[in-house]
């Protein structure tokens, strides 16, 4: 009775890394423009999620909602009281991305922060956020003043 090994050699092996290591070599760059589509995506995810939260709370319990925008440092957050804001209250956006906010200057809780508030009336201070991807492109997000409708629109 003859036996046959059974298994792989070293040459086989090490062809095998071989051409795994040039897939990783040729994907690299995809899978960084891969991530970063990412993060820009779940960003603009997060802050039209964000706008429509505030403007549904405004209207289910009559107060106005503040969406504060810290564009220096790429976050935001959603209250009722932009003045008592601390910065465990935030929620952080993909660094990578470059935001830009139009705003109502007497909504502001302070400088270097923009806010769009929501009134229970179901209007809003207006207002637009642009989000470039470092890649180029990005998107404007409009908020309308009279009714506090939210629009998405590519740059």
């Amino acid at each position: 009775m003859t036996r046959t090994a059974k298994g792989f050699t070293l040459l086989e092996l090490a062809i095998v890394m071989a051409v795994i290591g040039m897939l990783l070599l040729v994907s690299g760059p995809s899978m960084s423009s891969l991530l970063q589509t990412l993060e820009y995506r779940e960003t603009v995810r997060q802050l039209v999620s964000a706008n429509q939260q505030a403007r549904r709370t405004a209207r289910a319990t009559g107060d106005a909602i503040d969406v504060v925008i810290d564009a220096g440092q790429n976050r935001f957050v959603v209250t009722r009281e932009a003045a008592r804001v601390v910065a465990e209250d935030y929620t952080a956006l993909a660094e990578g991305l470059d935001i830009e906010v139009v705003f109502a200057e007497e909504v502001s809780p302070g400088k270097g922060m923009a806010a769009i508030r929501y009134y229970p009336e179901g209007g809003a201070s207006g207002g637009e956020v642009l989000i470039r991807r470092p890649s180029g492109g990005g998107v404007r997000l409009t908020v309308d003043w009279l009714i506090g409708d939210i629009q998405q629109e590519p740059l």
